[in-house]
């Protein structure tokens, strides 16, 4: 097709348009219904080239599910970057679920910055040389978490304290102007270095909120605005007993710019680490829901034989998550018929 004199005009004035740049990696969450609600692919998971936003309320399983997508980053011949403001990542624990922590390897940074800018002057050191220098593929993704967007203390309020002045509450929304002069460059950085930084962040109720959700995450608005997807998440106790032995984390995306908003996802934690994150258990629960998996009468069908849910839950733990994905693959395509159908 001949070129229009004003495209012409046009492409010599400013040049030929930018390629729009969609989601070339996931970075699984080690649960394939996150990963749906997520990116709308059981195989898929946390966007790389992206902001996101996970908040929720102390002990909900944010760092274990930052702890998989970067297992899932370093796996694809990436990058694993924590940013402990918090002071409370155990290394320990995140090698036994499979992170490697071995600093000479050069696939895991563990870094604990004093303030907000700190992190964020860190954050564009480590992009550039990884990218600029080509030390990994352009297609290795590198994951980068902050915990917490809350515990970030600014430069300006560090500096008072520092200086034993008397902080008080005069300076509470010193986090939102940092997060507001900074965000513009972290969101471009993300996109140009092919980066998925994960915000983890508190919860706070609003004041004086009668109707709707009285919840919100600390770092004022412009987390909301820049964050492609923004996970919130909830909990519930799970008793043997009179004993806590865990909980029910429940998801949703209340936020997606990547995939259908408002999508969720549950699954149980148990606090016994030799149980931990029950994702075959789970990933059964969400089988059956869909109904890939029969369920009837206390048994679970699956091929051709009747199980109760412990044995097969024994079943896929020995064979391990990845014998599970032809079932969600399965699933996929029954959700894929019954969009087509619906729009027909």
């Amino acid at each position: 097709m001949a070129v229009s004199p004003l495209a012409a005009a046009l492409k010599k004035a400013v040049g030929g348009n930018d390629t729009i740049q969609g989601v070339k990696v996931w970075l699984s969450t080690g649960f394939p219904p996150l990963n749906k609600a997520i990116s709308g692919s059981y195989r898929g998971g946390f966007p790389s080239g992206r902001i996101i936003e996970m908040f929720g309320p102390s002990s909900a399983g944010k760092t274990l599910l930052a702890t998989q997508a970067m297992i899932s980053a370093q796996r694809m011949g990436g990058i694993a970057v924590f940013l402990d403001h918090e002071n409370s990542f155990v290394s320990e624990l995140a090698a036994k679920y499979g992170l490697n922590i071995d600093e000479d390897d050069g696939q895991w940074v563990y870094k604990q910055p004093d303030t907000f800018e700190d992190s964020v002057e860190l954050t564009g050191k480590l992009l550039k040389t990884v990218r600029e220098n080509k030390l990994i593929p352009d297609e290795a993704p590198i994951i980068i978490v902050y915990d917490s967007l809350a515990s970030m203390v600014p430069r300006s309020k560090f500096a008072k304290m520092e200086a034993g002045d008397d902080l008080g509450m005069n300076d509470n929304t010193a986090l939102a102007r940092a997060t507001a002069a900074n965000f513009p460059t972290l969101a471009a950085w993300a996109r140009k270095y092919n980066c998925c930084m994960l915000f983890l962040n508190q919860i706070r109720t609003k004041i004086g909120v009668m109707f709707g959700d009285p919840t919100t995450s600390p770092g004022g608005n412009a987390p909301e605005f820049y964050a492609s997807v923004r996970i919130k998440l909830g909990r519930s106790q799970i008793k043997e007993g009179s004993e806590k032995t865990g909980q029910s984390i429940g998801a949703e995306c209340i936020k997606n710019k990547v995939s259908e908003p408002f999508q969720r996802a549950t699954w149980d934690y148990y606090f016994d680490t030799d149980r931990g994150f029950d994702v075959i258990g789970s990933s059964i629960d969400h089988l059956c829901e869909v109904g890939i998996l029969e369920k009837s009468s206390g048994y679970i069908k699956y091929g051709e034989k009747k199980y109760r849910r412990k044995e097969l839950v024994s079943f896929f733990e020995e064979r391990g998550v990845e014998a599970m994905l032809p079932l969600f693959d399965k699933a996929e395509k029954k959700t894929a018929l019954v969009e087509a159908s619906e729009e027909e």
